[in-house]
């Protein structure tokens, strides 16, 4: 049975006049959301989640919105195999070495993005997933989620150093800065709120972090009521939402639920491997 909503559907949008907007897509696991960014106000003109990846592979209910004429498109999959090189050791004939660190299938296919101004990511796209956005899209318009997460986190640089978590479908990413450079990046899938403050605690104790002192930073699918999420909320004192405004939303929407998508917006420079 599909879980499938639109979250915001502007009237005034018109597939049939998409040239001055830009579609994002946001690919985890099995389904995807999917937003429509008017681009000259920044604005949220339409706004989708949890659609099975069959609709992107063949649109139905989707097809007037997934085949409009749009100024770009942008991809993000939440890759769960992928290793991060910085900048100063990467090099691109190597992009297959890299590669052998990978958890990888026979068909998947190696992409690299930069991921930003100091490190390069090389993920690993699953075969079906790629065939499922090669039916109507081009795998040029790929980025690495992770990139996307990392791109909106940075958007309003915060003063403390935080432990960022995002939680999206059964993937939970971490994400720290030490002095404005990237630290720490690692995701986890997980099926409950124990495996939550598992690897919470796990990625506190590998950076040296006291969470009674440090604030966690949440975004994605979530609420502090979340089942999924709320050990976090009664066990730590410093837990909060992201507030940053990637994206111009309609009143009553909640900023963290787009963070990841919205960050798509903010992504350039795809490199394919």
């Amino acid at each position: 049975m599909s879980n499938s909503r639109y979250n915001y559907y502007d009237p005034e949008f018109n597939p049939e006049e998409a040239h001055g907007n830009s579609l994002l897509i946001l690919i985890t696991g099995d389904t995807f959301s999917f937003s429509v960014i008017q681009l000259e106000s920044n604005k949220v003109l339409v706004w989708g989640e949890q659609y099975n990846i069959s609709e992107l592979a063949s649109p139905n209910s989707l097809k007037q919105i997934l085949t409009a004429g749009y100024n770009s498109v942008k991809i993000g999959v939440q890759a769960l195999s992928f290793t991060i090189i910085p900048h100063e050791l990467f090099e691109y004939d190597k992009i297959a070495a890299y590669g052998q660190f990978l958890n990888k299938g026979a068909g998947d296919s190696l992409f690299v993005n930069k991921l930003d101004a100091d490190n390069y990511v090389v993920f690993a796209l699953d075969a079906d997933v790629a065939e499922a956005i090669s039916m109507h899209f081009s795998v040029d318009d790929v980025y690495f989620a992770g990139k996307a997460w990392i791109a909106a986190v940075n958007f309003a640089k915060p003063y403390n150093q935080p432990l960022y978590i995002s939680a999206e479908g059964n993937v939970l990413q971490f994400l720290h800065f030490n002095d404005g450079k990237l630290r720490y990046y690692n995701c986890f899938e997980f099926s409950n709120a124990d495996e939550v403050m598992y690897y919470t605690i796990l990625v506190a104790n590998e950076l040296d972090l006291n969470l009674d002192a440090t604030s966690v930073i949440l975004s994605g699918d979530i609420s502090l009521s979340d089942k999924k999420i709320h050990r976090i909320n009664d066990l730590l004192p410093k837990v909060y939402f992201n507030q940053n405004h990637v994206v111009t939303l309609p009143d009553g929407f909640i900023t963290h639920q787009i963070l990841m998508l919205a960050g798509l917006s903010l992504c350039e420079s795809l490199v394919v491997g």
